[in-house]
This record gives C-alpha cells, structure tokens and sequence, in this order.
C-alpha cells in the first residue's frame, strides 16, 4: 500500500492536493497515513485524525438510520412519504424537458420510502441542469445554517418533481426528505437517532452535525480546484454551486439528511467495518444481515442505467471520468455491477459512496476490506479518488 502514499505526494507536488488522510483495513490489517499540508501558505503538516465536513457520506449513515426503523416495522420502503409529511396534499411534476417551472401536471403517484433511498423519487439539487434545481437556487434552499430541518423540507416540497416517482435515476436532496421523516416517526432529533442507533455503538465519538469551539483547531481546512488554474484556491462561493450550502462548525441545533456531519477518519472507518455484516466490533447487531445485504445490492431496473452525476458546471472534457460507469444502486450506496475502462481493478460488489469535499469510502466484503479517504477539496480533480481506489486493489496479495 506504500505506492498509494507516493502517488499522493506526486498529487500534493503538483498542486492538485493540499493533504489527504486515509485508512484501510484489509483482512484485519491497519494501513493508516496523513500526508500533505493542513495549511497550504504555512506548510503546517497535515496531522492525523482531524475534523472533516464529509458532506454526502451523510447519506449512508442516514439511510441505515432509516432501515434500522424498517427493520422495526415503523415504516415500509413502499410507505408513501405523505402519510409521515402530512403537508403534502397533491404531487405536481415538470412536463418534460419544460423551461416553465408552472408547467407541470398533476400526479396520483407519491414518492415511497423506497424511492427516496435510490434516488427515483423526483427531487434534485440546486447544482444541477434544470428548472427545477435552478428554482431551488432562488429560494436558497440549504443556504443558511440556522433553518431547521423541518423548515427545509417544507420548502422542497412546495415544488414540483422532476419527473415521475421511479421513472428516472436523479442524484438528490432525497436523503433530506428522509431524514425528516426519520424525525416524524421517531419524534425525536435526527442527531439522537443517529447517536443512539449508530454513533454510540461504534464508538464514533467524533461524529456529530457540530463540534466543539476549541476543537475547530482540529478541523481541516477546505480547499477549491480551479479548472481554469489546475491549482488549489480559496474557495469561491460562486452562484450554483453546493459550497453555497451553508455548514456551520459550532451549531447544535444544525442538522441535515444529505450533509451535514463531521467525522474523521478513525470514526468513519469503524462504521466501514460494521458493513461487512451489520455488528460492532464487540459483536453487537446494529442491524440483520439480510436487510444489509438488500442495502449493498443493485436495486435500479436496468433501464435506469447509466447512472451519471453531473451539474450546471461540469466540464466534460478529455480528463473527465464517470465515476458511477459500471456502478447500481442500492438503498443507500453505489454498488458496482460491472468493471469497467475507468475501474478495471475493483471487485463487484464493492461499495460504498464519497463527499462534495473530495471524502470517499469504500467496503469490499469479498475481500475484506474497507478504506476511508479523507480530504477537503471542492471540485477536487477524480483521478485522486481513482487513484487510491486502484491502488488498494492493485496491492492485494
């Protein structure tokens, strides 16, 4: 794994990366390096173990929140979300390929629990290529730090769907909505849930939607790639972009269902381990192996395919990867199906899902591993995500 370590030294010379972190458990086995810089301008080394906004590795762990509640009969994955949303009373959808946000029709067909888990059920994100992410923009939604979760659901759902539940595959706000339904059923916060079902059992007790003042010390700074510099730069809060999400550090009362969360690598890598069969390290069941095994499978129809995320600033040029070619989905993590030009190396039924600050995590069960990648780069370059996933399967022995 020592090739790994040199490759993002290459990374780091070349101005692409400031400093990663990352941990991989092959076979029981610890491999765990922090290289690079904290500080950029001051050369302050990178150190082990920081605070990182994981941004969309929320998801993962809110999902099993949510089939933990399956699990336990409070809900069902064909539950329709009105029947825990009360304030949906009708479903509009866009016309298809319409420019008008008004143009819309009115459907019987209600996003499911299960629909929200694979991203089928109609929502999107402000970022992407359409009038209805575009109106999510103008509203701000996930622009402020101190709306409550329930206060942006409302908000979503004021507006129409994209498309028709099920009929398309659309990376979205989808775990929000989820989250909050987690919330309504359980009556409690979404942090309670998540501390007494997961974090608690695992001993992730650096995981939490805030951290403490005299910890931001120990939080790593997020960078941005310029396309136009091929460098690293201070961020740009430019217009459609999800860095405009608002992320407070130090707000107790701050949740989300889709981002949100700081972890750190240690903690990140024990909630990796869980997924190989659904118990702690002392043994503990956090959840059944058959409902594991029904999240880490494809679940999409086949016409759905290929998945892609892409959004309004996606530059499609020679350097650009799909990373999702070859990959399903699951109820709650890409899954990969078939291997591919781009990832000739993994072995199928590899999972595992990544963050909007360049933070990624894979679980191989077929050859035990599982690997947390920790960085802070908005529009970080793919080929350092790809990189050290190569790697790892290229070293295995």
């Amino acid at each position: 794994m020592n090739e790994i370590k040199e490759i993002f030294y290459k990374h780091i010379e070349n101005g692409i990366c400031n400093g990663a972190e990352y941990i991989i458990n092959y076979n029981g086995k610890i491999y765990k390096e922090a290289i690079g810089f904290k500080d950029l301008e001051k050369k302050i080394k990178l150190p082990k173990n920081l605070y990182y906004r994981i941004w969309s590795m929320t998801k993962p762990i809110v999902s099993l929140a949510a089939m933990q509640l399956v699990e336990k009969k409070f809900l069902s994955l064909d539950d329709t979300i009105d029947k825990y949303l009360p304030g949906i009373k009708k479903i509009n959808i866009l016309n298809k390929n319409s420019k008008n946000i008004n143009d819309t029709y009115l459907s019987n067909k209600i996003p499911t629990i299960r629909h929200l888990l694979l991203h089928t059920a109609g929502f999107t994100y402000n970022t992407s290529n359409n009038i209805i992410a575009e109106e999510y923009e103008k509203r701000k939604i996930f622009h402020s730090g101190e709306t409550s979760l329930e206060e942006e659901v409302y908000n979503i759902l004021q507006l129409p769907l994209l498309f028709e539940p099920g009929t398309e595959w659309h990376y979205s706000v989808s775990i929000d909505i989820l989250a909050r339904i987690i919330e309504t059923i359980t009556k409690e916060k979404l942090i309670n849930i998540l501390s007494e079902n997961i974090f608690s059992l695992l001993e992730m007790k650096n995981t939490n939607f805030y951290i403490n003042k005299e910890d931001n010390i120990n939080l790593a700074n997020t960078f941005e790639f310029s396309r136009d510099t091929q460098i690293l730069k201070n961020l740009n809060p430019a217009a459609r972009k999800l860095v405009n999400y608002w992320y407070p550090a130090n707000n107790k009362t701050y949740s989300r269902g889709g981002h949100g969360l700081f972890s750190t690598a240690e903690d990140y890598l024990q909630f990796s381990n869980m997924l190989f069969d659904g118990k702690n390290f002392k043994g503990k069941e956090l959840i059944k192996s058959e409902t594991l095994n029904q999240m880490r499978v494809n679940s999409l129809d086949s016409s759905l395919f290929p998945l892609e995320i892409s959004s309004i600033n996606t530059i499609k040029d020679r350097k650009y990867i799909n990373d999702l070619e070859g990959y399903g989905w699951g109820l709650g993590f890409r899954v990969l199906m078939n291997k591919t030009k781009h990832n000739p190396y993994g072995a199928i039924g590899e999972f595992g899902w990544s963050g909007y600050a360049s933070t990624y995590f894979m679980v191989d069960p077929l050859n035990r591993i599982s690997a947390v990648l920790m960085m802070q780069i908005i529009d970080g370059e793919r080929i350092l995500k790809q990189d050290f996933y190569n790697n790892i399967f290229k070293n295995l022995k």
